[in-house]
C-alpha cells in the first residue's frame, strides 16, 4: 500500500490539465514557428514543479511541442537524440498552474532554411503538446484535439 501511494504522489490525474487554447505564430525574418498555449487546470491539486535543481533556479514547468511526421520534415530537428524534437529557440511559462485557474506558456522552434514557412503555419498543428516536470512527462495532449474544449 505504501509502495502504491509512493508511486502515484507526483503523477497528474488524465484530465486535470486541458489545453484551452493554442495560436501557433510563424516569425518569418527569423524563421521561427512559436506556439502559445493556455492550459487549465481543472484538478483541485496545485500543480508545480517536484523536481529540485541544485543551482539557483528551479526547473519548474516546461512545455513542448513533439512533432509528427508532416511538421517533422519542416522544422530543423535536434539530433542525438532518443526522442523527437524540434530545435528549441526559446520558452517562457508561468510555471505554476493553480486549481480551477489557467496560466500561460509559450514555445518557439526552429525552421528549416528551404521550407516556405506558409506550410509551416498550416501544419503547425500536427503534433502532441507535452506538458513536463523535470524529466517527467505529466501529460501528453494532441494539438488537434484539444482545442478549445472544455473551457469552462
Amino acid at each position: 500500500m505504501c509502495l502504491l501511494l509512493l508511486f502515484t504522489m507526483g503523477f497528474v490525474k488524465k484530465g486535470e490539465l486541458i489545453l484551452t487554447s493554442v495560436e501557433p505564430t510563424v516569425i518569418k525574418t527569423e524563421r521561427i514557428l512559436r506556439y502559445d498555449f493556455r492550459i487549465k487546470n481543472t484538478g483541485s491539486q496545485r500543480i508545480i514543479s517536484t523536481f529540485d535543481y541544485p543551482g539557483n533556479h528551479l526547473l519548474g514547468l516546461e512545455v513542448t511541442v513533439r512533432p509528427n511526421d508532416k511538421l517533422a520534415s519542416l522544422m530543423v530537428m535536434s539530433e542525438n537524440t532518443g526522442f523527437r524534437k524540434m530545435q528549441l529557440r526559446g520558452s517562457g511559462s508561468a510555471g505554476i498552474i493553480e486549481p480551477g485557474k489557467e496560466s500561460s506558456f509559450h514555445v518557439e522552434f526552429q525552421i528549416k532554411e528551404n521550407v516556405e514557412v506558409e506550410k509551416v503555419k498550416s501544419t503547425s498543428l500536427d503534433g502532441v503538446l507535452l506538458i513536463l516536470d523535470g524529466p517527467k512527462i505529466i501529460a501528453e495532449i494532441p494539438l488537434t484535439d484539444s482545442i478549445n474544449k472544455n473551457t469552462n
